[in-house]
Parts: C-alpha cells; structure tokens; sequence
C-alpha cells in the first residue's frame, strides 16, 4: 500500500457546496452530522468561555436543565 499523503485546499462556500452536491444521500447525512457535531463543540466552547466567571450553583443549574426538559416535553406534546 502507499503512504497517505495530505492535501490542503483553499475552497470558498461554493466549491464546497458543489462537491456535497455531488455526495450520494449517505455521504451527505455523515457530512451533515460532522458539522452539526462540529459546530455544537464550537457553541459549547464559545458557551464555556462566556460562562467562564458567571457563579452558578448546583441549584440553578438543575432548575434550568428541568426548565429545558419541560419546555421539550411540551413542545412534543404539541406536536402529536
């Protein structure tokens, strides 16, 4: 077998969208979920980083997950 070697390319929005474009469905779902997951760690960090001096206690924390959990729940019951 050959050695792998690495390539970098400067592609704007367009190029890229035109080779996704060209994915079959299942390549296109895996690049889908890549960048979702990509871009919630981008989120979460930035989050963090905002976070970073604001005093929370366990408390608020859990009372604000429990606020988010019913507004979900809500929201699915609406939707049936």
């Amino acid at each position: 077998m050959g050695q792998a070697m690495s390539v970098s390319l400067n592609l704007d929005y367009e190029q890229v969208k035109a080779l996704v474009d060209q994915l079959p469905i299942e390549q296109k779902e895996q690049t889908e979920k890549a960048l979702r997951r990509e871009l919630a760690l981008t989120r979460l960090e930035k989050l963090q980083q905002e976070l970073q001096d604001v005093p929370l206690t366990d408390e608020e924390i859990d009372a604000e997950v429990e606020a988010v959990r019913q507004k979900r729940y809500e929201r699915r019951l609406q939707g049936r």
